[in-house]
């Protein structure tokens, strides 16, 4: 079987078959052996339990970078993303340049869905760094420093 024919009656991903596939965690075509672990792995799939346990062996940090990019399906996107959150304070990336950046590393041309889907990625880095700085969370740190 292969594996965009399994995926249609599993809730694993695609993208992580392929995966799998790729480093040989399971072969392609699907062998006997290799359907049994993929539906052993289906009903585990999105428990909290083992999601907790698995972020719990990572930094605090990490897992925070890990929860703002989860919705980031591509590398360019991720890309993208940490441009945009790297950048100074006050400082901008001008769109045109990050869609160079892009077309040049990743090697395809971004069309109009692409740039649109950009310009959600900026939207959701410039929030984000805004919460860091906002007043609100800089006085809370502040009074717990006043506390002792």
């Amino acid at each position: 079987m292969k594996p965009h024919e399994y995926i249609e009656q599993s809730k694993i991903p695609l993208k992580m078959i392929y995966w799998f596939a790729e480093n040989r965690v399971i072969s392609n075509p699907l062998t006997e052996h290799d359907v049994q672990c993929l539906e052993f792995l289906e009903k585990i799939w999105g428990k909290h339990e083992v999601l907790r346990s698995q972020l719990a062996r990572i930094s605090k940090k990490r897992r925070q970078i890990l929860i703002s990019t989860a919705d980031l399906t591509t590398k360019w996107e991720r890309y993208a993303f940490s441009r945009f959150q790297n950048l100074g304070p006050g400082k901008k990336l001008p769109m045109d340049q990050l869609t160079d950046e892009i077309e040049v590393t990743f090697g395809f041309a971004l069309k109009a869905v692409h740039i649109k889907r950009l310009y959600q990625v900026r939207r959701k880095a410039y929030y984000q760094r805004g919460k860091k700085r906002s007043p609100k969370s800089n006085s809370l740190v502040q009074q717990k420093g006043v506390i002792k």
